[in-house]
C-alpha cells in the first residue's frame, strides 16, 4: 500500500495535469482547429471534435484520478460519493457536447452577437443555457463527490513543498474561472464559480486547523475563491 506522502505526491501531479489541460483548452480555442471544417457537409469544425474527444475526457479522467487518490484507491470509496461522481461525469459529459454541438451551429449559421428567430435563439439557448448548466451542474457533482470522500479520509500533513505546488495550481486553475466567469456574455459560469466556492468553503472551515491534510479541499477553496472574487471585480469593474 502507498504511503500518504505518495498519495500527496500524486494528487500533486494530478493538480499539475489539471493546470496543463486547461492551458490546452485556451490554446486550442485560439489554434487552427477553429477554422477547419468537417466533412461531409461541413457538419463540425475540428474544434469541437478535439474539445468533446480529447479536452472534455482528460479534465474527467484526471478528476476520476483524484476521487482514486483521495478514496485509497477506491477502497474507500462507499455507494453514495461513487453514484454522484458518475451522475456528475453524465451531466458534464452531455452538457459539453449540447454545448460544442450549439455553439457550432450558432456561430456557423446564425449572427452569433445578435441571433434572432426561434431556430437561432433556442441554438443560443442551448450554446450559453442549457448546455453550460449541465456542464457546470456535472462538475459540482464530481468536485463534491470528491470532497466528501476526502473529508473522511484525511492525508497525512503536506510539507512546505507540497503546499508550494498546490497554491500555484490553484492560481494557474483560478485563471481559467476568471475566463468563463468574468468574460462570458451570460453569468451561468458565475453562478457556477460563486456555488462552488461556497461548497468548498464549506468542507475547509470546519477542518481549517488541520488544511494541510485536506489537500483537494484547501485546492478547491482556493481555486474558486480567488477566481470568483477575480470574476466579481471584473465584472463591477466593466459596469463602472
Amino acid at each position: 500500500m502507498p504511503s500518504r506522502t505518495a498519495v500527496m505526491t500524486r494528487m500533486n501531479r494530478l493538480f499539475t495535469a489539471a493546470s496543463l489541460a486547461v492551458v490546452l483548452v485556451s490554446v486550442e480555442r485560439f489554434s487552427f482547429t477553429t477554422e477547419v471544417f468537417l466533412e461531409p457537409a461541413r457538419f463540425l469544425r475540428l474544434h469541437e471534435l478535439v474539445q468533446m474527444t480529447v479536452i472534455i475526457p482528460i479534465t474527467a479522467a484526471v478528476l476520476a484520478l483524484m476521487l482514486h487518490e483521495v478514496s485509497r484507491r477506491f477502497r474507500a470509496l462507499s455507494l453514495g460519493p461513487f453514484l454522484l461522481f458518475v451522475v456528475g461525469a453524465y451531466f458534464y459529459a452531455t452538457g459539453n457536447g449540447v454545448h460544442e454541438l450549439g455553439s457550432f451551429t450558432l456561430q456557423t449559421h446564425c449572427d452569433f452577437d445578435e441571433p434572432t428567430g426561434d431556430l437561432c435563439a433556442g441554438l443560443f439557448i442551448n450554446d450559453f443555457y442549457t448546455g453550460n448548466t449541465m456542464f457546470f451542474a456535472g462538475a459540482l457533482l464530481m468536485n463534491l463527490a470528491v470532497l466528501v470522500v476526502e473529508r473522511r479520509n484525511p492525508a497525512e500533513p503536506m510539507g512546505r513543498g507540497a503546499l508550494a505546488v498546490l497554491v500555484v495550481n490553484a492560481l494557474v486553475f483560478a485563471l481559467a474561472v476568471l475566463a468563463y466567469a468574468a468574460f462570458d456574455r451570460v453569468v451561468v459560469g458565475l453562478v457556477f464559480a460563486v456555488v462552488m466556492a461556497v461548497v468548498a468553503l464549506g468542507f475547509l472551515v470546519p477542518v481549517r486547523g488541520r488544511y494541510r491534510r485536506f489537500p483537494f479541499t484547501t485546492y478547491t477553496a482556493l481555486t474558486y475563491v480567488v477566481g470568483t472574487i477575480a470574476s466579481l471585480l471584473v465584472r463591477l469593474l466593466s459596469v463602472v
